[in-house]
């Protein structure tokens, strides 16, 4: 794959020279401008030039990394339930996945910076010992507080794992190499969700669930040994001190200390505490003050700051992280919910639910890869994105027709839809971004821009819960004022769907169950569709920039 687009890349060289001098002073010119007085950071600024072998084998290891990194949010749902069992911590068993979550959020942004400081391979190499030590402690965990503070390490370097991957791959191809390869990572990151409740399913039922975590170990340390012998990136110079103080520190403390807040309280508002408790709101408050002065921070920060405020002045930088926010929020509806629909309406097992997501998966993986290759090929994005938002939106809109009588054929189709768009869509956004930021700062922007999808999921689901919730409690309320005598059944419900086929509900209460669920989840399909719309609508203001065939000036052997 590589080869063969570095024989397009020689081939076309000659036809794009003038546009990419165009475009390469254009983008300079871009950068002194927004960056004003500001020092850029000690970072590769051109792609690195390396053999096709090894730029294959460097990428399989790349791709492996998110692959791990993918799993991880997924693995468990399937398992925590055997987990809960045998430590008896029923209460305590969602923080086994919300855990990781939380510190893979928070610490993202600070893994582009510290990879400008200290080099890319050592941060790397720092992020994949981490997650290796997480998934022991967590392999081995004898309870549920040792199991929780595993997957939380686990997180640390699970963040870094995300973001080094698409920073390292941005070092390594040029412009437009680029988006053929954050295709095959897109297909990379879908299969890591289709697989891993499967995974976490089988380990659980034919092994351990400890296998989960333990898988990590083999795998993680193949790639480690990658990435020390055959990964060479140039390394910042300065002494340790120098590049500690470069180091944002207090910007970091704000931000993760803000993001932590804000997932705590939308976590616990309306399942742990009210959302009028005065924890769930000093949480909000404080979180939403805590972002304020991290931005404060960053403006006046006489460090790398984390987030350089400069790169908001980019309208494709500001339009397209914005945008993100937004489409956290939609892409991970259907991944959440929709094993849901099918656990309820067609009392599909945890495993068979997640399987029903493979045409939404599938589409997603195909069209990431083809959307990847077609830019790559024709440099041309900004139509595709635009064509490719519209279509999600239309997909996602569809999924509020799923009711008890959809026909197997319209689930497949209307999913299909969604994945469809989707998949023009969701690496070629990076794209965007990538070509409108200085390449000096790379690294912050790219991390900027998945923090803030990860962003938009994390906060979306919470929101999209309590839409369901909301809309869920009224209509079980009166079922059990019709049905007092299967009360506990239907409240039981709640938090377990499969107890409605296997509490010896009468036919015709489980039916009226159904449907309250159905109708619940409509209303959290048409939530969904603003938050899409309003991706679709930041996408029209985006302007096209070329893709350059960057001259490498960095040889890696």
């Amino acid at each position: 794959m590589a080869s063969n687009q570095e024989q397009d890349l020689s081939a076309s060289f000659e036809r794009q020279s003038t546009v990419a001098s165009a475009s390469v002073s254009s983008k300079s010119e871009r950068a002194i401008e927004s960056a004003s007085d500001e020092k850029p950071p000690a970072a590769a600024v051109a792609p690195i030039e390396m053999s096709p072998f090894k730029r294959i084998v460097v990428f399989v290891s790349l791709a492996l990394t998110m692959l791990l990194a993918s799993l991880d949010l997924t693995i468990v749902t399937t398992a925590i339930p055997k987990i809960a069992h045998q430590f008896e911590a029923l209460s305590d068993a969602s923080w086994i996945a919300t855990a990781y979550f939380l510190t893979t959020t928070a610490l993202q942004p600070l893994y582009g910076r510290l990879s400008d400081t200290f080099g890319r391979v050592p941060t790397l190499i720092f992020s994949i010992v981490v997650f290796i030590a997480g998934s022991a402690v967590c392999g081995w965990a004898n309870s549920i507080g040792v199991l929780i503070f595993g997957r939380a390490f686990q997180g640390v370097g699970g963040a870094g794992l995300v973001a080094l991957v698409f920073i390292i791959i941005s070092d390594v191809t040029t412009e437009e190499q680029r988006p053929a390869y954050l295709g095959v990572l897109g297909a990379v990151w879908s299969l890591a969700s289709v697989i891993g409740p499967v995974l976490g399913g089988v380990f659980s039922d034919k092994a351990s669930w400890r296998w989960a975590f333990l898988i990590n170990l083999p795998v993680a340390g193949v790639v480690l040994l990658i990435v020390i012998f055959l990964l060479r990136l140039p390394q910042p110079t300065g002494s340790l001190m120098s590049k500690l103080r470069k180091v944002d520190f207090l910007g970091s403390m704000v931000l993760i200390g803000s993001v932590v807040m804000l997932m705590l309280a939308l976590t616990w508002g309306g399942k742990n505490f009210p959302w009028n408790s005065v924890r769930v709101i000093c949480l909000l408050v404080f979180g939403v003050v805590g972002l304020a002065v991290f931005m404060v921070v960053e403006w006046k920060t006489k460090a790398d700051p984390i987030v350089p405020i400069h790169l908001f002045r980019h309208r494709n930088i500001s339009l397209s992280v914005i945008g993100q926010f937004f489409m956290g929020v939609a892409m991970f509806s259907p991944l959440f919910f929709i094993p849901i629909w099918y656990t309820i309406v067609k009392n599909s097992s945890a495993i068979s639910s997640g399987l029903h997501l493979l045409p939404y998966l599938l589409s997603l993986s195909l069209m990431s890869v083809v959307s990847g290759f077609v830019v790559t090929k024709y440099g041309r994005y900004r139509a595709m994105v635009i064509i490719g938002t519209a279509i999600f939106v239309l997909g996602v809109g569809l999924l509020i027709l799923f009711d008890e009588k959809t026909s197997s054929g319209k689930q497949i189709g209307f999913m299909f839809i969604a994945g469809f768009g989707l998949g023009l869509n969701i690496q070629i956004l990076l794209i965007v971004v990538q070509a409108a930021a200085p390449k000096e700062y790379m690294a912050a922007t790219t991390t900027l821009f998945l923090f803030m999808r990860v962003l938009g999921s994390s906060i979306g689901i919470a929101i999209l819960q309590s839409v369901l919730q909301n809309a869920l409690v009224p209509k079980i309320n009166d079922l059990v004022t019709l049905h007092p005598q299967y009360a506990s059944q239907i409240l039981a419900s709640v938090n377990d769907q499969a107890i409605i086929y296997h509490s010896g509900l009468p036919e015709d209460v489980r039916t009226m169950l159904v449907h309250a669920y159905v109708l619940a989840l409509k209303k959290v399909f048409v939530a969904t569709v603003p938050f899409a719309a309003a991706s679709w609508l930041l996408t029209l203001p985006l302007e096209h920039i070329p893709l350059t065939p960057d001259i490498k000036v960095g040889v890696a052997e």
